[in-house]
């Protein structure tokens, strides 16, 4: 047997510093794995002496092509954004992507997990309502990435609202508001709760008041009558501004304050979360927050596939992107004369 047939898969692997399946790939397949990797893959290679007819393409054959990501509602364009970031990378990658709806059921969302595991590569929860330790047994079986949450020891792509929500109470702390209600979302929402303990520490700081109120459960299937609640509980002890979970939220509540004669933004200013089209065509244009979701998206199917590949570093440091502050006609000066309380 000659020298050249001597030197395995391994040896290779072991001078490169990757794993035998990256080598694999890189041979076999050198489109799916980086350029910088399969170039000095093949470098190693061929001074080694190793031949491709050495291949071991099991591994390879492994990979479905596939990707799951999970999303509550494409109806909603929030997750649609998401979705459509997460669709380049795969394509420049020769993934397929599939999309399951939950519907905000993490029953559905955890049995389609568990039936879809083993026909895809790799997953991407986004907006997961699973618990942590749901998400890191999904993990051991996939490679997982989640986006718009922490799972710790899973990799994570998030937005950042902290310091957007920081500059809006100072905005609206600049314009005369010495009060804020938040109409919350989901209590199992990672979001909300980041939010929420912002706006408290910045409302604290700057020594305004700020209430809680408890928003409908279904944070993308909103309607009028769903809102009430919230509404009148604003009403018991009203505030000169409202931050609100999401758009659709505040736009139901805008709604609601015009059913109820009060004047946006003379008498109550409102802002929400999402930046979705629909903010932008109401009357009057509803203040909101920008977060980069395409750009989260591809965040996140790029690490997932780094994972797929075997071309990450393994760190599971998470992805943070910042949101930003879009003001518009719905927020404005603190009225002098706040609205009178409901009896």
């Amino acid at each position: 047997m000659s020298e050249s047939m001597k030197v395995t898969i391994r040896d290779v692997a072991k001078e490169a510093g990757v794993s035998p399946t990256t080598v694999s790939r890189a041979l076999s397949r050198p489109g799916r794995v980086n350029l910088e990797t399969a170039t000095k893959v093949r470098e190693v290679a061929e001074r080694l002496g190793y031949r491709t007819k050495n291949l071991e393409p099991q591994n390879d054959d492994a990979l479905r092509g596939m990707i799951l990501t999970t999303a509550s509602d494409l109806k909603y364009s929030v997750f649609a954004d998401f979705v459509d970031g997460m669709q380049k990378p795969c394509l420049d990658r020769n993934f397929i992507l599939l999309t399951a709806i939950t519907e905000e059921n993490r029953d559905l969302e955890r049995s389609t997990i568990m039936r879809m595991t083993s026909q895809v590569d790799g997953l991407i929860l986004t907006s997961s309502r699973l618990s942590d330790s749901t998400v890191r047994k999904a993990a051991q079986m996939r490679p997982t990435v989640v986006v718009n949450r922490l799972v710790s020891g899973v990799q994570s792509v998030i937005s950042d609202d902290r310091p957007v929500l920081t500059r809006i109470v100072r905005r609206l702390k600049a314009l005369g508001h010495r009060s804020i209600s938040y109409v919350a979302g989901p209590d199992n929402s990672w979001q909300n709760g980041l939010r929420w303990q912002a706006l408290l520490v910045a409302c604290q700081r700057e020594q305004i008041k700020l209430r809680r109120i408890t928003g409908p459960t279904l944070p993308t299937r909103v309607t009028g009558s769903l809102m009430e609640d919230a509404f009148r509980e604003f009403m018991r002890s009203p505030t000169t501004a409202v931050v609100l979970f999401n758009d659709i939220f505040a736009l139901q509540f805008m709604d609601l304050l015009a059913a109820a004669d009060i004047r946006i933004p003379e008498q109550v200013s409102v802002i929400g979360i999402d930046d979705t089209p629909e903010s932008a065509r109401s009357t009057p244009p509803l203040a909101t927050v920008h977060i980069p979701r395409e750009e989260m998206g591809a965040d996140a199917s790029s690490k997932l596939i780094s994972k797929i590949l075997h071309t990450s570093d393994g760190s599971t440091t998470p992805v943070v992107r910042y949101s930003t502050f879009i003001e518009r006609e719905s927020v404005g000066p603190a009225p002098d004369q706040p609205i009178a309380a409901a009896e």
